[in-house]
């Protein structure tokens, strides 16, 4: 009776979640920019059965390096659901993330109450919740699945062996952040040996495993990608002028995307774990300890460093949570304890799900394409030679090649591109300059047919000068965003 109380409870978070997520995705039809390049690679899928090994609209033609499996999973649901799928099923995947944070605060704290409120608060930590809405994001599969492979570690026995194995095997096909994984066990056995704690040989075996595994896998795919940049892999072959902005940390980061709450909860429930020696705290601080490492370092992308370590806060936090609880027992005041429970569940709506509400609308507003943006790149489409190429921002290149369908001289792919920072400074070059002769040499190197010139571009440089010539360029959307044609 108390199993079967526990999943009508459990599905009732989950439809929640899922329901919320929904509310946010179909508020518009279309995705972010990252959404459009996960959308194109998989509707080729679709239409070939292959995966994208050249793409020839990004950098005006260039060799990919990734693994397509994220785009097989969406091609067969696409087979059932069309469109559909690119918002659905992500948002499923991510919802089912309650289940096995469920799980896992059950296994350390074995309070079913205060697991399923760890487990709804898992589903509104809001560097999670607005990145995984409409960018068509692995991360839907690859959080869950990872917190999933940490429920199976921390007692794993030779009936679980079997499935930790498989499933670590499909992270690591998956994404290149099962490294992360990896790591994370490698330094809960330094923790473990630090504090002369035994380790039982099963476990030894699987992490020798999952790590050597994990790290041959990773070569085997991107073998090209480690012998052209060797360690400067880790950084993505991202241009110089915004490597900041991919991998700087800070506090206040932290704060803001992963909850003021639940970092102190969490740190607290780390630290105290730690100390006491509790074998699954120190396993999920392993996790933490290893993100925050990266994160440090520079070595891990700021955004996904924090949805990682947003969840193991969250974790943490249930061992937190539950020594006060415990203790306010030992007080013999109700009174105070059911006041302690209505105040953190307060504090708790304020700075998670109050945040991921907030920043989803913003979300949603401001990192879509307006209908008129839609109207320009249908027109460009259908009104232009198939092989143009089109000058956009960094962060609007994959509509250009993904919704209007033409070549770009720039985008967020960076992986095996060429000269990313040399096009970077170009492409800003173009934009902001007051020389014509300047800018139609940069708009020669690259091909340029048609220029975008969105609102928050001229709100940074200023209206460009040198687009009046009426004898080099013809204007075509005179609006909010513009566009020329290059005719000279």
């Amino acid at each position: 009776m108390i199993l079967k109380r526990n999943h009508k409870i459990l599905a009732l978070i989950f439809l929640l979640v899922l329901l919320v997520r929904i509310y946010f995705i179909f508020q518009t039809q279309y995705f972010d920019n990252s959404g459009y390049l996960v959308k194109r690679y998989t509707e080729n899928i679709l239409e070939t059965g292959k995966p994208v090994l050249f793409d020839q609209l990004s950098y005006n033609g260039r060799e990919t390096l990734y693994s397509p499996l994220w785009h097989y999973i969406l091609a067969f649901f696409s087979l059932f659901l069309g469109d559909t799928a690119f918002k659905l099923v992500p948002s499923i995947f991510m919802s089912l993330l309650v289940f096995v944070i469920y799980s896992l605060s059950k296994r350390i704290i074995d309070n079913d109450e205060l697991a399923f409120f760890i487990a709804l608060m898992s589903g509104f930590i809001p560097i999670i919740f607005v990145n995984t809405l409409i960018s068509i994001s692995i991360y839907s599969l690859v959080i869950p699945l990872m917190f999933y492979l940490l429920y199976l570690f921390m007692d794993i026995d030779d009936k679980n062996v079997i499935k930790f194995v498989v499933l670590s095997f499909f992270l690591s096909l998956l994404h290149p952040v099962s490294m992360l994984f990896s790591l994370s066990l490698l330094v809960y056995y330094i923790i473990c040996s630090s504090e002369n704690l035994e380790i039982n040989n099963l476990k030894k075996e699987v992490m020798i495993f999952n790590f050597i595994s994990t790290f041959f896998i990773q070569f085997l795919i991107y073998k090209k990608a480690f012998l052209e940049y060797g360690i400067g892999v880790i950084w993505n072959n991202v241009p110089a002028q915004i490597i900041s902005n991919y991998f700087n940390f800070d506090i206040l980061n932290l704060l803001y995307n992963a909850g003021a709450l639940t970092l102190i909860f969490g740190l607290i429930g780390i630290i105290y774990g730690v100390i006491r020696k509790k074998d699954k705290i120190l396993l999920l601080s392993g996790l933490a300890f290893s993100t925050l490492i990266l994160l440090w370092l520079r070595l891990i992308e700021l955004k996904i460093g924090l949805m990682f370590l947003g969840i193991s806060l969250v974790i943490a936090s249930a061992f937190t949570l539950n020594l006060f609880l415990n203790y306010l027992e030992k007080t013999k005041i109700p009174y105070y304890r059911l006041s302690f429970i209505f105040i953190v569940l307060s504090l708790i709506v304020l700075s998670l799900a109050v945040p991921s509400f907030v920043f989803a609308s913003r979300y949603v507003e401001e990192n879509v394409p307006s209908d008129y943006e839609i109207l320009i790149f249908n027109w460009i489409k259908e009104n232009s030679l198939p092989d143009i190429t089109v000058l956009s921002p960094l962060g609007k290149g994959h509509y250009i090649s993904g919704i209007a369908g033409k070549r770009t001289v720039i985008d967020d792919n960076f992986l095996l591109a060429p000269e990313t920072t040399e096009r970077y400074n170009d492409v800003e070059r173009i934009y902001q300059t007051s020389s014509e002769f300047e800018a139609l040499e940069l708009i020669q190197k690259y091909n340029i047919d048609y220029i975008f010139i969105p609102i928050d571009t001229e709100l940074k440089y200023g209206k460009i000068k040198w687009i009046d010539d009426e004898n080099c360029f013809k204007g075509i959307f005179f609006g909010t965003p513009k566009v020329y044609q290059v005719i000279c």
